[in-house]
């Protein structure tokens, strides 16, 4: 999707939060599930698992009383060649505005945080440590040796879900890297790279 160059970035990026970030909130049927919301500093406690009552800037999904999400859990096996940390660092400084930019090719980068945008081209990127839920069609894939998911949604909005551990007990085992294109580029692809270089910095456990 193209927007005129008159239409500032502000306006873009207000009406892609307003609609949800489609991008960002990801549920499938499948083996696993990528969650969504745009998960903010505030959104998470000091031992880095979300709160109770999740309500995202991003007009992701809610969690119940009890922090977990109301989508389908996942199923099926999941493949873990390398286990990460899921705590213990701030996921919103995973991934630069400099590695955002690189990954889309764009010649501006926004401000640093778990939701950036960039321009020419103009995109918008939410990553955070989440529920392993999503929505859309899924497509198994592999990083680092962990099972992943390409997820593809309504509108173009693409996003990549690592599994960082099979630990049963962790609330937010998955990393997800969501691109919602305002521009014209392979929003699976860029997905795919910021979700390989958030893994390879993410502390293994």
């Amino acid at each position: 999707m193209h927007l005129r160059r008159a239409s500032s970035l502000p306006a873009v990026l207000a009406l892609v939060l307003t609609l949800g970030l489609a991008g960002c909130a990801t549920t499938v049927t499948g083996s696993a599930k990528p969650v969504a919301g745009g998960a903010t500093n505030s959104e998470k406690t000091t031992s880095g698992k979300p709160t109770s009552t999740r309500t995202s800037t991003s007009g992701k999904k809610e969690t119940s009383a009890t922090g977990a999400p109301s989508g389908t859990k996942p199923a099926g096996k999941v493949k873990i060649g390398t286990k990460k940390k899921t705590e213990g660092y701030e996921d919103c400084d995973i991934l630069t505005p400099e590695d955002v930019a690189g990954a889309i090719g764009a010649k501006k980068a926004g401000e640093k945080g778990c939701v950036q945008s960039t321009e020419e081209p103009f995109a918008v990127v939410l990553f955070m440590v989440t529920f392993a839920e999503y929505e859309g069609e899924a497509k198994e894939i592999e990083i680092g040796g962990n099972t992943a998911y390409e997820v593809k949604e309504g509108g173009g909005d693409c996003s990549v879900l690592v599994m960082l551990t099979d630990d049963p007990k962790e609330i937010t085992p998955a990393f997800l890297a969501s691109v919602t294109p305002i521009d014209s580029f392979d929003p699976c692809q860029v997905a795919l790279t910021l979700a390989t270089k958030a893994f390879e910095k993410i502390p293994n456990a």
